[in-house]
């Protein structure tokens, strides 16, 4: 399961919204369906996970991993290393 932050803040103060986490979410999404594991991994957006000043950031479960700072181009090595998957 990927639990991705989409918190938004006042201007000004830093959230993984404003960082772009909408664009990581829709990639992780992308990239359990395109390694055929919809429906075996979940993908949830939520709000805030904390350390916003370092977002975007998602969690992994079961494993309990934080990674921060995650931007679209880093999905693949992230289902490759915690969904099982082989990303092409």
């Amino acid at each position: 399961m990927f639990l991705i932050c989409l918190n938004e803040r006042p201007e000004g103060e830093a959230s993984c919204g404003e960082r772009g986490s909408k664009a990581v979410a829709d990639a992780i999404k992308q990239g359990v369906n395109d390694v055929g594991l919809k429906g075996q991994v979940r993908v949830t957006k939520t709000h805030c996970l904390g350390l916003c000043q370092l977002g975007p950031n998602v969690v992994v479960y079961p494993e309990g991993t934080l990674l921060s700072g995650v931007t679209p181009a880093d999905v693949p090595a992230i289902l490759e290393k915690y969904a099982k998957a082989e990303v092409k």
